[in-house]
This record gives structure tokens, C-alpha cells and sequence, in this order.
């Protein structure tokens, strides 16, 4: 299955009971992937996993041309470890029955991703869903491993960020269903434009299974424009009466919101309207599947999120909007107004951290989001990065007072100064890009196991 061969030949019977890629976190009886990263190698940590009792190596060819072979552990050599690993996974996928959702777009995908989980499982037990950000061509194979043997409905979420993924990624999975919740201005560094970001997408469709659904953002004109070349004609969501699936009611309050899609309600326990994309695209999911929830207590169905992507949170009598998982112009523009409209009756306060990988353009995309802030009218906004000099720059040009603003070179500093900088009522927004690490502010009031 991996064009590889077993140095180990008399040990061709044995079985092992799941894969691993990490040394840290292998479990014996697994059979683990030597792959060589941007940072690490897995080569290096040969010992430390057969100490864990691995079922099995899969390592590159030559390795143990100068090393023993370890006692009875299985030794497979292949040309490209990453390769053989994606191929394994391509081959027991075959031996599944589960009907792959494949779920892509520049925002919401993981969240879109829990709610399409929580509402088929309102039907049907046998629902999975890659795990955490599982979702490249790394993390794909280790969720497709992971996948029970029973699973039914299997919600995989596809992120991709440089030209030519989407299509390995869809190849792998060929879902039965593709979902694109939006597109918009983000890995340009390495896609270029946001209509390019649009094709990378939906160029899964040429992987996709026969017969497979297209789903998209109505409210998007750039997925919009880009989808009517595929060739089949999308199920859309929105928030406008034209799109199929659309919301009836949003009511707002101080612990989410309330929707009503069909007739039925939910219960969004989140910050942000944009929120209420994510339940749409997840609701058009399930209704193409052929869910019906007209038998469903749909107020019931637990729609929560992973963590730091739009969880409400209390501590030291200040609540946190924790939106930092990641970040780009589109989605920081949209939670910056649906936080100017939070109704709180005292200090809105706003944490941004720099937005990533957009190429040439990014000082440009920081100035507008400095502009926005002169807009809007927060009691005190901090801002850290290397970028986001640009924010705070035209953010005071825009009319923003500076004693209201404050620029940090890092999370770290800016951690270290924000507890003398908050107080007890605060409503505390804080969003930026994941390897900002944002989440260290947020440590400093809320203890791990500690969150309400």
C-alpha cells in the first residue's frame, strides 16, 4: 500500500491498532510515521517512541543503514514518509462506509464543522469529525486513521493555504458533499488573490465523489461568481431571502443568540453574528444529507465550538470574547462591528493581535482595520505585533484618542501589562492570528479547568 519495503520480514503478520506522527503523544501498539517538518523530524525521536511501545516504523529508506534494527518492531522503509503515510490512509478510506462532508472556506470552518457534527448527531450516532485542526495534509490522514469503523456521516474539515493542496487534500477524501462558507483575503502570501482563494476551493469538486453536492455562501459574490463554473449548481445558505436556506429571526442576547431557520429554533451560546453563517452552513449540510428536524427539539442541540473561537467567557468579574484562534481582514472587521454592537453597559475593551500570511498587501489590510477602530467608539483598544504599528498608526489618524490606545511588541508584553489595564465590568474582545498567541492574555485571568 505505501511502495515500501519491510526490513523486517519476519515480523510481515504483525497488526497494529492506529497511527501516530507525534513521539509525545503515540500510544502503544500504533505504528508511527517518521515525517520530517518545517521544525522537527521525526527520525529524531525513534527511541523515545519505541520506548513507548509503538506497533511499528515507517521511516525513510537508509535510515538504519548505520543503526541496528530495533528488536522485534516491524521496520518499513519508504521513499517519502509524508507520502506513504497520505497513501495508507487513501487505502483504508476505501474499506469505510462513511459518506465524507467535506467542509472549506477562508472562516468558519471548525465551527461549521461542530455544528454540521452536533446536528447530524441529532439523528444518527454513528457521526464523526477530524479532530481539533486535523484539517491539512498532515492532519487529514491522522483523522481519517482515527475514524471508527462504523461511522456513517463523516464531517472533515479541508484547510489549505498554498496552490495546488486543495487538489492532494481532495483527492485523498473525494467527498461525497463540499461546503465553502466564504471566501476571503487570507494565505495570500502564497494563493495571491482572494478570486484564486475562491478556485484553490472549490477545485475539490474535481476530486469529489459522483453525484457530489456543492454547498456555498449566497452572501459571498466571489465564491458566488467562482462556483458558477464548476458545473453543478450549488445549494446556497445566506442571510437574505434569496438564498435557500436563510435565517426567519435572529435575536440576540447577553449569552449568544437565538436563530430561526425553517421554523425551527437554535441556540447559539457565542459572540458574532458571523456565527450565524456558521449554523446556516451546517444546517444546509444536514438538510442535503436529508435530515428533517421537524421531530428534532433543535433548542436542545449543544451547538458549542473548540476553544478561542468566539467562546464567552467570565473571570475576575470581566467576560472575555476569546475569537484569537485565528485571524484575517474579513473576520477581524467582522467581529470588530458585531462587538461595537454587543450591548454592555460598561467599558468595551479590545485586544487585536497581527493577522498573518497576507503577503505584499498586509500593511495595507493592518491600516484598514486601524481605520475601522477610529470608527468605532471602544473604551480601550491594545494592539500587538510587528504589524500592527499600521493598526494603531490609522487608527489615531481615524480619530482615536491615544491615551485610548496602546501598542505591544508581543503577547508576553502585553500580558505582563494588561492586568493593571483591566477592572472588574470590562467586556474584553480579543482576536488575532494563532501564532501571535494571543491566548497568554487570556491566561493571565482565566486558570486551565477555570472557564464559566
Amino acid at each position: 500500500m505505501t511502495g515500501g519495503q519491510l526490513r523486517t520480514a519476519d515480523l510481515g503478520t504483525r497488526s497494529f491498532n492506529g497511527v501516530s506522527t507525534d513521539s509525545r503523544s503515540i500510544e502503544a501498539g500504533q505504528l508511527f510515521f517518521a515525517i520530517k517538518g518545517e521544525r522537527q523530524d521525526g527520525h529524531q525521536y525513534i527511541d523515545q517512541v519505541l520506548a513507548r511501545h509503538a506497533g511499528g516504523l515507517v521511516v525513510a529508506k537508509q535510515f538504519f543503514n548505520d543503526k541496528s534494527l530495533p528488536v522485534g518492531i516491524p521496520v518499513l522503509e519508504v521513499d517519502d514518509t509524508h507520502a506513504a503515510m497520505i497513501r495508507l490512509a487513501a487505502e483504508y478510506l476505501v474499506t469505510l462506509p462513511a459518506k465524507r462532508l467535506g467542509i472549506t472556506g477562508s472562516n468558519g470552518k471548525t465551527t461549521t464543522k461542530e455544528f454540521t457534527y452536533r446536528l447530524l448527531s441529532a439523528f444518527d450516532p454513528a457521526v464523526y469529525r477530524s479532530p481539533g485542526n486535523f484539517n491539512n495534509l498532515f492532519g487529514i490522514p491522522l483523522a481519517l486513521f482515527s475514524m471508527p469503523n462504523e461511522t456513517r456521516w463523516a464531517v472533515l474539515e479541508m484547510g489549505i493555504s498554498v496552490p495546488g493542496e486543495m487538489n492532494r487534500l481532495a483527492s485523498l477524501v473525494k467527498p461525497h458533499l463540499l461546503a465553502v462558507t466564504n471566501v476571503g483575503p487570507t494565505h495570500l502570501e502564497f494563493l495571491g488573490t482572494v478570486d484564486a482563494v475562491a478556485r484553490e476551493k472549490l477545485s475539490a469538486m474535481k476530486h469529489a465523489a459522483p453525484g457530489a453536492q456543492l454547498i456555498v455562501n449566497a452572501d459571498d459574490p466571489v465564491l458566488m461568481k467562482e462556483a458558477s463554473r464548476v458545473g453543478t449548481r450549488p445549494t446556497t445558505f445566506g442571510l437574505h431571502a434569496n438564498a435557500d436556506f436563510h435565517p426567519e429571526s435572529i435575536r440576540s442576547a447577553a449569552t449568544g443568540m437565538e436563530i430561526t431557520i425553517e421554523g425551527h429554533q437554535f441556540r447559539l451560546p457565542l459572540f458574532g453574528q458571523y456565527q450565524v453563517y456558521n449554523l446556516l452552513a451546517a444546517y444546509a449540510i444536514a438538510r442535503a444529507v436529508g435530515c428533517d428536524f421537524d421531530t428534532v427539539d433543535t433548542l436542545s442541540i449543544p451547538l458549542s465550538t473548540a476553544a478561542m473561537r468566539g467562546e464567552i467567557i467570565t473571570a475576575g468579574g470581566m467576560t472575555f470574547v476569546a475569537d484569537c484562534y485565528n485571524a484575517n481582514p474579513e473576520s477581524v472587521k467582522a467581529g470588530l462591528k458585531s462587538f461595537s454592537q454587543y450591548a454592555h453597559a460598561g467599558r468595551k475593551v479590545v485586544i487585536l493581535g497581527d493577522m498573518l500570511e497576507l503577503g505584499e498587501k498586509s500593511e495595507a489590510f493592518h491600516r484598514e482595520v486601524g481605520t475601522l477602530l477610529g470608527v468605532h467608539s471602544f473604551s480601550l483598544v491594545m494592539v500587538v505585533g510587528p504589524m500592527s504599528r499600521h493598526i494603531a498608526k490609522n487608527a489615531l489618524a481615524a480619530g482615536m484618542k491615544a491615551a485610548q490606545l496602546y501598542h505591544f511588541a508581543d503577547a508576553a508584553a502585553c500580558a505582563s501589562a494588561v492586568e493593571s489595564m483591566l477592572k472588574s465590568g470590562d467586556l474584553v474582545y480579543i482576536k488575532g492570528s494563532r501564532g501571535i498567541g494571543l491566548e497568554a492574555v487570556l491566561k493571565r485571568f482565566v486558570a486551565e479547568g477555570k472557564k464559566s
